[in-house]
Parts: structure tokens; sequence; C-alpha cells
């Protein structure tokens, strides 16, 4: 089995140990300022690059999820603004398009007062 040989000189190495290091004490915010998106592995590297590799994954992927969701938010937002504006227009146009309507039509109305007046003499004593 072929062992890797660590390069003492190899900046990425000591840019995966630092990483680590801030990652395994949870300060991931740093580990971010540190240029934990930016890394690249080297062939040389020792255990710490599984571990600043996979956080650098779990990362990656949850900013993906949270643009996505961003994304599905502004979506639905826009087409409630969309809905809103249809019903509106729709509730306007009805109220323009169509004037307030008696209850009853002309001549109707007139059949009934004369028959409520033909009524009301025939109550008088």
């Amino acid at each position: 089995m072929a062992t890797r040989v660590r390069n003492p000189t190899c900046l990425q190495c000591d840019q995966a140990r630092a990483l680590h290091a801030l990652l395994a004490t949870g300060d991931g915010d740093a580990a971010i300022e540190a240029g934990l998106m930016a890394f690249r592995a080297c062939d040389c590297a020792d255990g710490s690059i599984a571990a600043v590799m996979q956080a650098q994954q779990r990362l990656r992927t949850a900013w993906d999820a949270r643009e996505r969701y961003r994304q599905r938010e502004a979506r639905l937002a826009r087409r409630a603004e969309e809905r809103d504006a249809r019903r509106l227009k729709a509730t306007e146009v009805t109220d323009s398009v169509q004037p307030p309507r008696p209850a009853l039509p002309t001549g109707a109305a007139a059949v009934l007062a004369r028959a409520k007046a033909r009524a009301a003499e025939r109550m008088k004593p």
C-alpha cells in the first residue's frame, strides 16, 4: 500500500490543516473567511483534507438549497401579486360595466305600486 508523502512546503496542506482546526472548534464563519469555499485539495494532503472537503460540500449544498428557497419564495410572491392584480382588475371591470340595477324592472315596479294602492284602499274601513 502506497502512502502519500507530505510535502512540508505545500501551502495547500497548511491551509487544509488551518481550516480543519477552525472547523474542529466549530467556527464555521472563520473557516469561510479563511477561504474554505475557495480551497482546492492537493495530492500530498493528509487526513485533514477529507474533513475540509466534506465541510465545503455541506456548505455548498446548504447555500444551493437556500438559493432555491429564495427563488421559490420570490416566484410564489410574484404569482400572488399577479393573482391579486387579476382579481382587482376583474372587480373593477365588473363594477364599471354593469351599472347598478333597480330591484325590479320599471314596469313591474309600477304594477306592484298599483296593487299595493288597491290593497290599501280595501283595508280602509
